[in-house]
């Protein structure tokens, strides 16, 4: 419910009611609580409880370099494995330019950059992007706007793929990088124009 925007940032999380709303005793919930603070979703404060972590621009440049390394890693360690993976990348990035629907945009980017990273082989540096897709899902507007920026975002999609092509496995990882660096600078812009 944090990551879909069902909850707002600062919002106060309550244990009672959540119990109640997803059915579910309070010892659980507040298991999952304390577990969704580890993973920097939610804050909390001695006997004020747990409140939804907030959205800013330090948030933003905290999260992009580390998705950019983290995936940028991801696709070294898989090297040629990647190219087990070219027609689902260009599958998916070709519907992904044709989407009109702005949550399935966001649904199908999720999903493409999964497929990039899903061969390298270590189940820790996976955990990881995964912990920080769902971070970046809250700053990025993911349903509500669907990609920060979809054509750029196409595009670079197939210059990645266009490496892995080409066994530039080191340009497709150093493309990626760019890829997230470019992002975080369109949801900076995005940010400063909502306020």
């Amino acid at each position: 419910m944090i990551i879909e925007g069902q909850f707002a940032a600062g919002r106060r999380l309550d244990e009672m009611g959540l119990s109640t709303q997803i059915g579910a005793s309070r010892t659980p919930v507040r298991e999952a609580l304390i577990a969704l603070e580890e993973e920097g979703l939610v804050l909390s404060r001695p006997n004020h409880g747990f409140t939804v972590a907030p959205l800013n621009e330090r948030l933003v440049r905290e999260l992009y370099p580390i998705l950019a390394a983290l995936e940028g890693a991801a696709v070294e360690l898989a090297g040629e494995r990647l190219r087990a993976v070219v027609p689902r990348l260009s599958e998916i990035n070709a519907r992904l330019s044709k989407e009109t629907h702005k949550g399935r945009r966001y649904e199908l980017d999720r999903e493409f950059h999964r497929a990039l990273t899903c061969t390298c082989d270590n189940e820790r540096l996976l955990r990881l992007l995964e912990q920080y897709w769902n971070q970046a899902s809250r700053v990025d507007g993911s349903q509500a706007r669907g990609l920060a920026n979809f054509e750029g975002s196409c595009a670079q999609h197939a210059s990645i793929v266009a490496a892995i092509e080409r066994d530039k496995f080191s340009q497709a990882a150093q493309l990626v990088r760019t890829h997230w660096h470019d992002g975080q600078q369109v949801v900076l812009n995005w940010m400063k124009d909502a306020q």
